[in-house]
């Protein structure tokens, strides 16, 4: 059953792979996850669920594995935002300052979609459903994305101007932040429903990797139970877990190397 996006906040997330076929079997162990093949008309795009049949399945995210003429291209995970007119949104991003890397493309009569990277670098998509039960099905529970983080080598705020001018966002400096902090944490809400979806946040500075990214987060029942699963199934812990106001949190990547985040919520 569909649930409400509302505009202007994460409506799908997925990822890449060159490797299918292993990538499957690793998040299917490590979540619980069933799977449904688009088939080979498209691509094998392929969505991971929760429950075990098409007629109860709620969708959290897909798959795809890379093209022909980018078999080596890097597994990541993306997240697309929902809009209402894709072509009209991309149009604004680029004149904020945004790149579009795939220009508003049409996907049958499912939605349109837009691959663009924000003023700062960091890839996102805009996503304009054109069916009802397109997008998550399932979110804000655990096996499903919860929590989307923008990591920044600079004032989290000051990148998030160019998000909450496009998608209408409003952006708060938490309670908890000290004050004295000149780059403080950001917490991120659709201003349409008031929904805090995210964040943003100073790259640490023991991350090797000093580009602006989002991370997707799924939500678990046991933070440590599945860091100490993945490296059996051929993943990695790369930021251990740890406690954060309300919540447990951790870093991993697939065996093929795309990063994302698992949060238990504790209070």
């Amino acid at each position: 059953m569909p649930i409400s996006i509302p505009l202007g906040a994460p409506v799908w997330a997925d990822a890449n792979t060159p490797d299918l076929a292993g990538d499957l079997v690793f998040y299917t162990k490590l979540f619980g996850w069933t799977t449904f093949d688009s088939g080979e008309e498209f691509g094998h795009y392929t969505e991971f669920c929760l429950g075990t049949s098409a007629s109860n399945a709620r969708v959290v995210a897909g798959i795809a594995p890379n093209q022909s003429d980018q078999r080596g291209k890097p597994s990541a995970w993306g997240l697309s935002f929902h809009v209402e007119d894709c072509v009209r949104t991309a149009t604004a991003a680029e004149k904020l300052g945004a790149t579009a890397v795939t220009h508003p493309m049409r996907v049958g009569d499912d939605l349109v979609w837009a691959n663009m990277k924000d003023p700062d670098g960091a890839a996102f998509g805009l996503y304009e459903p054109l069916r009802a039960d397109m997008g998550f099905t399932a979110f804000g529970e655990p096996g499903a994305a919860a929590w989307f983080e923008y990591a920044y080598d600079g004032v989290p705020a000051v990148a998030m101007q160019f998000y909450a001018e496009l998608l209408d966002w409003e952006v708060t400096v938490p309670a908890w932040e000290d004050p004295r902090n000149r780059r403080p944490y950001v917490s991120l809400h659709a201003r349409e429903a008031g929904l805090e979806f995210g964040g943003a946040a100073v790259i640490g500075e023991d991350d090797p990797d000093a580009s602006p990214r989002w991370t997707v987060c799924f939500e678990v029942a046991a933070v440590d139970r599945l860091a100490a699963r993945a490296p059996a199934l051929g993943g990695e812990v790369v930021g251990p877990a740890h406690d954060l106001p309300g919540l447990r949190v951790a870093t991993l990547s697939s065996p093929t190397g795309a990063r994302f985040g698992i949060l238990e919520r504790t209070g």
